[in-house]
């Protein structure tokens, strides 16, 4: 994914491309049922592939044909893995969207960063919808769940400026707070 000239933004966008042409491939194969939508998450939604990333996949269904659904996330994730790719995923219904993003910083904040890849574009909209507006109902909670986070990392892990070998994704400074 990477070519000479081009800076590391491009080869994440491009790298981005190549495992999205694979995993709609992969869902058109596997069948799935009406009602199925398959959505980037976090980095990888945001078309941000970096080399040795996970790939964050979320499998949004309405709750009905459960072995269906299983089926078809089997036949999506075997081959990523087979690939060697690390793959972060989850199987969820709307309302499980809803509940986990409640619940998680992590999850509300990868699914507000999401991409839809391939099936449902509707089912994945009415998701996206509800999700924004939670977020800019209760903005200043997020806005105070974000501050927090951000304290425990830099608790956790420091500050990249002054670390000989600081975890440049989480230390204060770090990619988490960029992103945020």
């Amino acid at each position: 994914a990477y070519s000479a000239g081009h800076h590391g933004r491009w080869s994440a966008a491009r790298r981005a491309g190549l495992v999205d042409a694979c995993l709609r491939d992969l869902f058109a194969e596997g069948e799935p049922p009406p009602g199925v939508a398959l959505v980037a998450l976090g980095g990888y939604g945001r078309g941000e592939l970096a080399p040795c990333s996970d790939a964050d996949l979320l499998v949004l269904h309405l709750g009905d044909r459960p072995e269906e659904i299983a089926s078809l996330a089997e036949r999506l994730l075997y081959p990523l893995w087979d690939a060697g790719l690390t793959v972060g995923h989850a199987v969820r219904t709307p309302d499980e969207c809803m509940a986990i993003a409640a619940e998680r910083l992590d999850a509300a904040t990868a699914m507000l960063d999401a991409r839809p890849l391939a099936g449902d574009q509707a089912a994945w909209a009415g998701v996206r919808e509800r999700l924004l507006a939670r977020t800019r109902q209760e903005a200043r909670v997020l806005a105070e769940r974000l501050r927090e986070d951000a304290r425990a990392r830099r608790d956790r892990h420091g500050p990249v400026s002054s670390l000989l070998e600081p975890d440049v994704k989480s230390s204060e400074g770090g990619l988490r707070d960029l992103q945020s």
